[in-house]
């Protein structure tokens, strides 16, 4: 599974995305270019324990905030 954050402040977004995978050599940095050749956009990828993302049925989590 996967999850894409978005986070930060008004008009300073950031965007990561939380991936589901047992660490290898590279793979966060593969995926965030995959990422931006799809996309054209940049962001973090940071790896996650298998199972440890919420089972809830989002695929995008709108963490920013609005003050």
């Amino acid at each position: 599974r996967a999850r894409l954050v978005v986070s930060g402040a008004m008009a300073n977004d950031r965007m990561t995305w939380r991936v589901e995978a047992a660490p290898a050599p590279g793979l966060a940095e593969r995926f965030a270019e995959a990422v931006r050749d799809v996309t054209k956009l940049r962001g973090e990828v940071e790896l996650v324990a298998p199972g440890s993302l919420p089972n809830d049925g989002k695929v995008i989590e709108d963490a920013r905030s609005y003050q």
